[in-house]
């Protein structure tokens, strides 16, 4: 019995390695505060920016307006729902209703190294990550 598991421990713990084949890297947290790189087929103004604490609270800039509101799932799946946003005058289009459309229809977020992509029904969104 005890040859059976000191054989099957090596198994085990190669399982728990990041596979260095693939050059596969480890999935990093998800809360943090990030930048906007780009939203798949839309031209956003500015520089966005998101935060996502770890009660599953989200703030952030979008390209005129502030937003905030609370992810209704469990990380890392998304339910951002109806944000709220700050209703100030846009004096450039920049995409802020396409920005906001968006984030509404994400439901995974993945992140890997310092990027963070969220996903949804046609529509994908990346973000770097921002040290402090």
């Amino acid at each position: 019995m005890m040859r059976k598991i000191l054989l099957a421990l090596p198994l085990v713990l190669a399982a728990c390695v990041p596979d260095a084949e693939t050059g596969a890297e480890a999935t990093a947290p998800i809360p943090g505060d990030y930048q906007l790189i780009a939203i798949e087929g839309l031209q956003v103004a500015g520089t966005p920016s998101l935060r996502i604490d770890t009660e599953g609270m989200v703030s952030g800039q979008g390209p005129c307006n502030r937003f905030s509101g609370k992810n209704a799932a469990t990380l890392p799946a998304l339910d951002l729902g109806a944000l709220v946003t700050t209703r100030m005058a846009c004096l450039q289009e920049g995409g802020e209703d396409a920005f906001f459309k968006a984030l509404g229809a994400v439901r995974e977020a993945k992140r890997t190294g310092d990027e963070l992509v969220m996903t949804g029904p046609d529509v994908t969104i990346r973000w770097k990550a921002v040290t402090p």
